[in-house]
């Protein structure tokens, strides 16, 4: 029996075309009621179709399922009809009678429909027929090529095209495939222009020569000059536009993709909507493709004489040109279109002075060697060529460039421009200010407009459009690149990109960034292959922009790249190795590996003292760093003295108002909050806040990081209110410099949950945590500490709300990614231990929160002390399971501790005080002590009343605990 598993396609090529059993059976010529469960047999595999229909089942391909205009598609079906039901192969004369329309002559009314065209989702109808010129893209198309006034011929292959991006039926998508040179990139500009006006929701142009670039690309389609997703879209990250750009492409909403110079599988299967009103135009010099993947091929070949004639005539319009010149120039450049785009350029300029027989002349006399224009297959052996001579790409060019004038302004410069213009990214488009800035003086404007327009006149520049001055053929660009002799062209391009990407990252600008990634990658990879000190800048900066997008992997990899350098060139304890090893600890610890991240930070802190000595700006900002490090590693005391020394070094350097001294500022905060000292923190948080404040153009990261932070020590200190009206601004801020979707906004979220959940607003906490695990969970993902303590903030407050089972749930994983990433003996750990002895102790387990309480008392010991709040908590916890176990007397030396502790670091006006004075109620009256107890409970009733209102869970319990006690 035939393979149903095979023959599947049949019931997906019916169903994306609508069409029913019953006028399946029709079709094919089938009468009856049960016509419909015949063919539906077919599909199944349960029955084989006489031979007698077998041509009534080619016309039900080709017009039924409008198989007729996508050969590739109908060709491998009936491949599969072959094998499954041992029909004979398509023979010549079944292509002409599709040819010929015969098929559709002899039938019965109505049983065929050739389809001329096809209602879009929007009703408006895609042409089966092209418009005769470029129509206007519709608004937010993102098309950065104009179309090409020159181009000419390809017609079979527009309409084949075009027809293909009309259908309903898989494959949906084109593959335009071919050796370089032969004009798919070309092909798909006029594809553009002459179809893009039938897809309402816009052409997006992908270049794809660089596959990690292009999320980036992908991303410049949502903005504001493209599909306007959001009005904040710019200051998304990275992955949250591409998310988004994704998901409108997977709309009904018809769209046209351009995949150009899509050479990777794996990055089609990426990227590639599967589903939606998108239809896809790849250019690829790939020629087979994976079943899995919705495409039909095209293959391109070289122009024919007469569309190569045509061609040239475009350029030289004029009578006194003979086409036998025209024809005999078109067969020695082979027929290659670009090289025929270059000739006709070429020639049109120099109509004054040059004649084409004195220009085939030269072509023939000057030149002999060839470089491989036709491409390489996957396993790099050449692709041949269909005339059987090379491809003479090197000629043209360098025919082209003769015909500059190194005397002229405006030539000398276009030549400096042009092999300037090699050294960027291949086949992207580049702009005019950064091309501008390779040169020493910037040229004069309309100069270097003229030279511009000077190289697309003689066909090198490809045109481009906006703030872009074009772009080059990478086989262009591989040619040009061996005129840079002395690599001064090279260098100017890398000096230009450096300065501007530094400053672009001072700027934290990674939207600016993000335009010119493609160039920064080129431009580093090629200089990485020489490996000298400017190689190590260019991949020192590349790493930075990649840091802050949160491509973290290929960030340490450019920037190890860097230190290897600089340790080769400079020694491994230079200065400048000293920037590596810091952003490479920074890495770590945005990853969470703050043990690792440590010994970084430290190593490059001894080599800038060693180097720079300790009073040097430099140095202050290692001790900074390092303070950081010691900081998260809950090293407190090591922490204090760097940032107390930093804190000095930037008073001595820019004053003690300065914005340097505010970062210290806020840190310190920040540390003495952790250590419980909130009294001697809250100077330090609102002195950081006052100088932001005052600044006319502050850092708005490091503001938003200042007023974040005194929110949540205004939170841990139980000002509520006030710690609500900072952590707002900061939110605020934070979303409008870096998004929605950054880590940062998770953070000041979290701050934000915590603050409702101590308020006893249970649902809005809910609200505000969920939606900070999804940030971390997208930003910095699940193994990570920060995302960590938002799942065991969630898991505090279920267990609050009653959900016991969810909230063990996300504290186990807690502790688990804390004790694998932070080991055993980390603050972040004894929180996970202490928040899990409190949840067995509420589901009766006292053993196992016995265990958990003092794993946890033990290391808050250690770390933070036998004042600190949190080590107090945690005896509090354990004098309440004695309590609970009917051991009162044990249970009151412990909770009065807490209580002595509280009272000293917090004072009488703090929740954690207030529970301490009630469990000391609790513990009293349980020991008969009545007065004792009521004044501690109207103590505790009082606080909580003062602190978190009348109407608070903790409130109504302290209350219900007098009454009891009464």
């Amino acid at each position: 029996m035939p393979d149903h598993r095979r023959l599947a396609i049949l019931i997906r090529l019916r169903k994306a075309a609508r069409v029913t059993l019953a006028q399946m059976a029709r079709a094919c010529g089938l009468e009856g009621r049960r016509a419909y469960e015949s063919v539906s047999a077919w599909e199944r595999g349960e029955a084989v179709p006489r031979a007698a229909v077998r041509t009534a089942f080619l016309g039900y391909l080709a017009y039924t399922l409008n198989l007729a205009d996508d050969r590739a598609t109908l060709a491998a079906v009936w491949e599969t009809l072959v094998h499954e039901w041992g029909w004979e192969p398509l023979q010549p004369a079944d292509w002409q009678l599709l040819d010929s329309g015969r098929l559709l002559s002899g039938a019965t009314p109505g049983r065929y429909q050739l389809i001329t065209s096809v209602p879009t989702s929007t009703g408006a109808p895609l042409a089966a027929h092209l418009p005769p010129a470029p129509v206007p893209l519709p608004p937010g198309s993102r098309a950065p090529f104009a179309p090409n006034p020159h181009f000419v011929g390809r017609a079979a292959e527009l309409l084949a095209i075009a027809g293909h991006l009309h259908r309903r039926t898989a494959p949906i998508h084109i593959v335009v495939c071919g050796p370089g040179g032969v004009g798919k990139t070309q092909l798909a500009i006029e594809i553009v222009h002459r179809c893009g006006h039938a897809f309402p929701g816009g052409v997006f142009w992908l270049g794809c020569a660089d596959p990690a670039a292009v999320p980036a690309a992908i991303a410049s389609c949502g903005g504001q000059d493209g599909l306007r997703l959001r009005p904040d879209f710019d200051r998304l990250s990275l992955d949250e536009q591409v998310r988004l750009v994704l998901a409108a492409w997977q709309e009904e909403t018809p769209r046209l993709l351009v995949f150009d110079s899509c050479e990777d599988p794996t990055l089609l299967r990426r990227w590639l909507p599967r589903r939606g009103g998108c239809r896809a135009l790849i250019t690829s010099q790939r020629r087979t493709w994976d079943a899995d993947l919705p495409v039909a091929t095209l293959p391109l070949g070289l122009l024919s004489r007469a569309e190569s004639l045509a061609l040239l005539r475009r350029y030289c319009p004029t009578p006194q040109i003979s086409d036998a010149d025209l024809i005999a120039i078109a067969a020695e450049l082979d027929d290659l279109p670009l090289a025929l785009h270059l000739a006709g350029s070429h020639l049109a300029r120099g109509a004054d002075t040059l004649t084409p027989a004195c220009y085939l002349a030269e072509l023939r006399a000057r030149l002999d060697q060839h470089p491989s224009l036709a491409g390489v297959d996957p396993r790099g052996r050449p692709l041949p060529a269909p005339t059987g001579h090379h491809n003479r790409l090197e000629q043209v060019v360098a025919l082209s460039l003769s015909r500059l004038d190194p005397g002229g302004v405006i030539d000398a410069l276009a030549c400096q421009l042009l092999v300037r213009a090699a050294w960027f990214a291949p086949g992207e488009p580049i702009p005019v200010a950064l091309l501008s800035a390779t040169l020493a003086p910037r040229p004069d404007p309309a100069l270097l407009a003229g030279a511009l327009q000077r190289l697309v006149d003689i066909g090198l520049l490809l045109d481009s459009a906006g703030a872009y001055s074009g772009r080059l053929h990478r086989l262009i660009a591989a040619f040009l690149r061996r005129l840079d002799n002395d690599g001064a062209a090279q260098h100017a391009v890398e000096t230009a990109l450096l300065a501007h990407a530094r400053m672009l990252n001072a700027a934290l600008d990674q939207p600016a960034l993000l335009r010119i990634q493609a160039h920064l990658r080129a431009v580093t990879d090629a200089a990485l292959v020489r490996g000298d000190a400017i190689a190590a800048d260019l991949s020192y900066e590349l790493s930075r922009h990649l840091g802050e997008i949160d491509q973290y992997a290929s960030a340490i990899a450019y920037n190890q790249r860097s230190l290897d350098l600089r340790n080769q060139i400079f020694g491994a304890d230079s200065v400048a190795s000293s920037a590596n090893l810091h952003f490479h600890g920074m890495m770590l610890d945005w990853l969470g590996d703050y043990p690792g991240a440590r010994p970084y930070h430290e190593r490059a802190l001894a080599i800038r003292r060693a180097r720079l000595g300790p009073d040097h700006p430099d140095t202050a900002t290692s001790v900074l760093h390092a303070g950081e490090i010691a900081h998260a590693v809950c090293d407190y005391a090591q922490a204090r003295t760097y940032y107390e020394q930093a804190l000095a070094a930037r008073i001595r350097h820019d004053g003690p108002d300065s914005p340097g001294a505010a970062e210290l500022y806020n840190n310190l905060g920040l540390l003495l909050n952790a250590m419980g000292e909130f009294d001697a923190a809250l100077p330090y948080a609102e002195r950081a806040v006052a100088i932001w404040e005052a600044q006319e153009q502050p850092n708005r990261s490091l503001q938003s990081m200042a007023i974040n932070n005194l929110g949540y020590l205004r939170r841990a200190r139980s000002e509520y209110a006030a710690a609500l009206v900072q952590l707002r601004r900061a939110l605020a801020i934070r979303e409008e410099v870096y998004g929605p979707m950054h880590s940062f906004v998770g953070v000041t979220r979290n701050h934000i949950g915590r603050v409702y959940h101590y308020q006893g607003r249970f649902e809005r906490a809910r609200s505000e945590l969920e939606a900070t695990l999804r940030i971390f969970d997208a930003a910095i993902g699940r193994e990570h500490p920060i995302t960590a303590c938002a799942l065991s903030n969630l898991g505090m407050l279920a267990l609050e709300m009653g959900d016991r089972a969810g909230a063990r749930r996300m504290l186990e994983a807690a502790l688990d990614i804390h004790r694998r990433i932070l080991g055993a003996v980390h603050r972040h750990t004894a929180r996970e231990m202490n928040r899990l002895g409190l949840l067995h102790q509420a589901l009766g387990d006292r053993a196992t929160a016995t265990r958990y309480l003092r794993a946890a008392l033990a290391v808050r010991r250690r770390i933070l002390g036998e004042l600190h709040h949190d080590t107090a908590n945690t005896l509090g916890h354990l004098g309440v399971l004695l309590l609970s176990a009917g051991r009162p007397r044990q249970a009151r030396p412990l909770l009065a501790a807490a209580l002595r502790r509280h009272l000293a670091r917090l004072g009488e006006r703090h929740p954690y005080t207030a529970r301490s004075l009630l469990r000391m109620g609790q513990v009293c009256a349980a020991l008969g002590e009545r007065e004792i107890s009521r004044d501690y409970l109207s103590r505790a009733l009082a606080v909580y009343t003062a602190v978190l209102g009348a109407d608070h869970p903790y409130t109504l319990a302290a209350r219900q605990a007098q009454v009891t006690a009464c």
